[in-house]
């Protein structure tokens, strides 16, 4: 994964550099889980998964999810601060495209780099395997919105209506970049 794929104005404070960006495996599966339930819990307009729904998985589901998935974690001294994935269709039609997915950085570990290396990492992983990678994002999240932006992704459209969050009606940006 290269340095340059992401703009930056300023250095990585030490704890992006200091962070291990890997691939998560069934070890790692109750420290995801976790991580995954806080931030549905905390941002239920920024994913598709509903937190009461996956804390009732069993955890043979969260098991199949990281193998499904190249789910990349990344570790500080704190243990599992963020993950995100590619997601690639296994259609013949489609699995030119991939898809950035589960994007989380816990509350601590934000606005240190982490989320930007999680997107490098996945960038990088998406090289050699897809032509395009895509992401859909809140419409509203103008933070996630600034780091895709700044990391070569451009919107493509809005989706209306794509979730619904209590009521509530979240339209989502649909952003894409070459690999």
């Amino acid at each position: 994964m290269s340095s340059l794929t992401c703009r930056r104005a300023l250095k990585w404070p030490d704890m992006a550099a200091a962070a291990a960006i890997r691939l998560l495996a069934a070890p790692d599966m109750e420290a995801y889980r976790a991580l995954r339930l806080a931030g549905l819990s905390a941002h239920p307009t920024a994913f598709g998964g509903d937190a009461e729904e996956e804390a009732a998985w069993p955890l043979s589901d969260w098991l199949a999810r990281l193998q499904q998935r190249a789910t990349l974690g990344a570790f500080a001294e704190a243990g599992l601060v963020g993950t995100a994935a590619l997601a690639i269709a296994a259609g013949r039609k489609n699995r030119h495209r991939g898809h950035l997915v589960g994007m989380v950085v816990a509350p601590p570990a934000r606005r240190l780099g982490i989320g930007r290396a999680l997107v490098e990492a996945v960038i990088g992983l998406a090289g050699g395997q897809v032509e395009r990678l895509c992401l859909a994002v809140a419409i509203d999240n103008g933070a996630a919105i600034a780091l895709y932006r700044a990391c070569g992704f451009q919107p493509y459209g809005v989706e209306p209506d794509a979730l619904r969050v209590n009521g509530q009606s979240v339209d989502e940006l649909l952003m894409q970049r070459l690999v």
